[in-house]
């Protein structure tokens, strides 16, 4: 089972990939190979199996980078999907509740994410990769 943190479903669809570095992005990858091949999910709080190779990551549930902003991300992500701390589902639930998320729910999940700052990230790609991923 994959252990993903919400704002993790909406990364996921739109990694292309980059990352902080080539292991967290090689990690990304692999994380997508098991939901490409339908392996459950579970939404968890704090850190995931993405997370696990992410060079920020100070221990179990902390981040060099701080915490809060991802916190609110990850809320504001699973409002979106309306998905719940614990739930388990497949990857093709998650793409449904994907396609389902608007603009404006998008914006507020991805507010402040480094890497729709940096361009690597847009609704528009968003909303292309979220009908070709989780099918």
């Amino acid at each position: 089972m994959i252990r993903l943190r919400g704002h993790h479903l909406f990364c996921c669809t739109l990694f292309q990939g980059s990352g902080y570095d080539g292991t967290f992005a090689s990690r990304m990858a692999q994380v997508l190979e098991r939901l490409q091949a339908g392996e459950e999910i579970c939404l968890v709080e704090g850190c995931d199996d993405v997370c696990a190779a992410c060079p920020n990551r100070r221990g179990e549930a902390g981040c060099a980078l701080g915490t809060e902003n991802v916190a609110r991300r990850d809320a504001a992500a699973r409002q979106a999907t309306g998905v719940s701390l614990g739930e388990e589902f497949f990857p093709g639930e998650a793409g449904q509740k994907l396609r389902a998320v608007s603009r404006e729910q998008w914006e507020t999940a991805c507010a402040c994410c480094r890497w729709k700052e940096e361009g690597l990230c847009s609704w528009e790609l968003f909303v292309q990769l979220r009908s070709q991923r989780f099918v």
